[in-house]
């Protein structure tokens, strides 16, 4: 079962959309651990805003194209081999001007011009064609021309060449670029994918006026890219710039121009990236997923973390050295990020957990228990039949040396079976909870808690609550204890007021804020859990208190249907002790069971107010929203809440 859940995990987020952001990330983060070097030669002439505003040009108007011309002649001068326009020249302005500037595009030896892309064109139709050039230029660089476009991704970052598969039904300007340069292109259409040479590319930069005062020898032996540099690096969707896998940890934007180099530089030096074929890929998934999820299952909690954490580090080195030995890389994450943490959290819970991995039935399960004897407490005198029996043990009526009247409870053994864990649990709770029983008046107080005893079972004392009836002492067999639930049952309707509620409920949600500050959590929150002593709301039934855990450390799930949280959110977290308050709320004031949560009740609105009524819904739905998140946060929180609606309310 681990390694199915382990290559499905892997499959979705290979093929399916929500896996799109772990093949993102996958590639973003190769380029995080360094870059190969190139020997190409290659200066980024920037339009950008020192060289607007020394040579005195605006964003709003079209580059002098005298400007140019000029660089034009100093570069055919100093014998430059290549000179690629990222701009536009599509107006015929100023016609002495045009020519001049079409005269100065036949001095260097090679000139490639960019043509324009509709965006609503796609390569793949037959109908799309780029926009070219001016006729002018386009015959003075001899039809050298290809078109400046790229082909970001959803986050606005560019990661592979346009078009996708390259080359297309027309060149792009690295492609032409690249050719004229003496590339050894393959008109095959492949997938390509960006190789990035760094934050800082693998070229010089200088701003325009700075290219204009270079000495011509300067560029003997350069090839040359000239266009705009974006007035800001903020990612803001303009079309002359794009994210690149520098900007999830720099948060600059590249412009076009940029991109269009490093395009250029990989096909010149060959060393775009790959991905592996998909069924490579599909057997890649296949055979991680069955070896992490069968693998992992086979050890122990802390041998198993260690081994996940090891195969993580492996896979993310060893996909940078793919991706830096060789020209394929793979999304890693997948594994690292996905199929790992799945064989982890499958191989960790125990075995009872997986074998249950499925949201508990909503009815009530009625437990057995073997015919025991009471228990042997001979410190107390107790009545010969318990007069509550649950699902982790039998309570006796038990009166101590001083005659006064307590409950004892004995939890057995042999009620689990062979599985001991849920027994030494609520002795290690009971061990937790007595110290601090003491010290709010919310909690029910404990006075003893005995030894595990030989023939299989411990007991504790507790204080008694309420009985529902007068005079019980005489008859101590009539007992019956005072809880929340029988004290609902008996009001009219079944429900309490909205003050009564409101004022019970300050009383005990000050009680589990009390618990959770010092670190523990009831998990068995409930109308027939709170017990009432001369005539005070208690937490009671305290056997399942636990430490305080994160919802990924909780395997044990435990509580009653019906007050546990929504799967697949764990029941016994601080967080479930919220949505369990809330739904014992929900039941005392509306006198309905847990099923019929979120229904409203109109009579009580009728019967108490409209206003009171809102004011306790409103916290009922929030502390049973079923996304954690939107709850309250602390009981402290609730407490506040609960407190201010019985002021408005009394």
């Amino acid at each position: 079962m681990g390694a199915a859940l382990a290559v499905v995990c892997g499959l979705a987020l290979w093929q399916m959309p929500l896996g799109e952001g772990f093949t993102n990330v996958s590639y973003d983060y190769l380029f995080r651990f360094g870059s190969k070097a190139v020997t190409n030669k290659v200066v980024l002439v920037l339009m950008d805003n020192d060289a607007y505003d020394v040579l005195h040009q605006s964003r709003d108007r079209a580059w002098d194209r005298s400007l140019h011309a000029k660089f034009l002649d100093k570069l055919a001068e100093g014998g430059c081999p290549l000179v690629a326009f990222d701009v536009f020249f599509r107006a015929p302005g100023d016609p002495e001007v045009a020519n001049r500037l079409a005269q100065a595009m036949r001095r260097p030896s090679r000139v490639v011009l960019m043509a324009e892309q509709a965006k609503a064109a796609h390569p793949g139709l037959a109908a799309a064609r780029p926009t070219l050039p001016l006729e002018l230029f386009l015959a003075a660089v001899k039809t050298n021309w290809g078109v400046g476009w790229l082909d970001p991704d959803l986050d606005l970052t560019v990661r592979r060449h346009w078009p996708f598969p390259s080359p297309g039904p027309y060149p792009s300007l690295p492609w032409t670029a690249a050719a004229l340069s003496g590339a050894r292109l393959d008109d095959a259409p492949q997938q390509r994918w960006l190789r990035y040479y760094g934050s800082s590319g693998a070229w010089s930069s200088l701003s325009y006026h700075l290219a204009l005062a270079k000495p011509a020898k300067y560029y003997h032996d350069k090839i040359v890219f000239i266009g705009n540099k974006p007035a800001t690096s903020l990612l803001d969707g303009e079309e002359d710039k794009s994210g690149t896998p520098y900007t999830r940890w720099t948060g600059e934007a590249a412009g076009r121009v940029e991109m269009l180099v490093t395009e250029f530089l990989n096909l010149m030096n060959g060393d775009w990236l790959r991905r592996p074929a998909w069924p490579v890929e599909l057997l890649l998934f296949t055979v991680t997923g069955v070896c992490l999820g069968g693998g992992l299952c086979q050890l122990r909690r802390l041998p198993a973390c260690a081994v996940a954490c090891g195969a993580g580090l492996a896979v993310t080195i060893g996909a940078v050295l793919l991706s830096y030995l060789t020209n394929y890389w793979v999304p890693w994450l997948v594994i690292a990020g996905g199929q790992v943490p799945c064989a982890l959290a499958w191989a960790v819970l125990p075995a009872k957990a997986r074998s249950q991995a499925r949201p508990l039935p909503q009815k009530t399960i009625v437990l057995s228990f073997p015919d025991q004897k009471p228990p042997d407490a001979p410190e107390y005198e107790l009545c010969e039949r318990p007069f509550g029996e649950g699902g982790f043990g039998k309570v006796w009526l038990a009166r101590n040396a001083i005659g006064q009247w307590q409950a004892l409870k004995a939890v057995y053994q042999a009620k689990f079976g062979d599985n001991v864990g849920p027994y030494n649990a609520e002795f290690s709770g009971l061990q937790r909870y007595k110290p601090i029983s003491e010290k709010h008046p919310g909690l029910l107080r404990i006075d003893l808690v005995s030894k595990k005893k030989e023939e299989g079972y411990f007991y504790y004392v507790m204080e008694l609550g309420d009985s529902q009836t007068d005079g019980w002492e005489q008859r101590p067999t009539t007992y019956k204890p005072k809880d929340l639930e029988s004290v609902r049952k008996q009001a009219e309707g079944g429900r309490l007021p909205v003050v009564e509620c409101l004022r019970i409920a300050t009383v005990l949600a000050d009680a589990l804020d009390f618990l959770h500050r010092q670190g523990l959590t009831h998990r068995d929150i409930k109308p027939s859990n709170i017990i009432f002593v001369s005539g005070r709301p208690k937490l009671a039934d305290v056997g399942l208190v636990t430490d305080i855990r994160p919802p990924e450390m909780v395997h044990t799930w435990v509580g009653t249907a019906g007050y546990m949280p929504p799967p697949p959110e764990p029941p016994g977290t601080a967080q479930a002790d919220i949505y369990a308050f809330g739904m014992l709320l929900f039941v005392i004031s509306t006198g309905r069971p847990p099923d019929f949560f979120p229904g409203l009740s109109t009579t009580l609105m009728e019967r108490s107010g409209h206003a009171d009524f809102l004011r306790l819904n409103a916290i009922i739905l929030k502390a049973c929203q079923p996304d954690c998140a939107q709850r309250y946060q602390t009981t402290a929180e609730l407490l506040r809440a609960l407190q201010e609606a019985l002021q408005a309310a009394s």
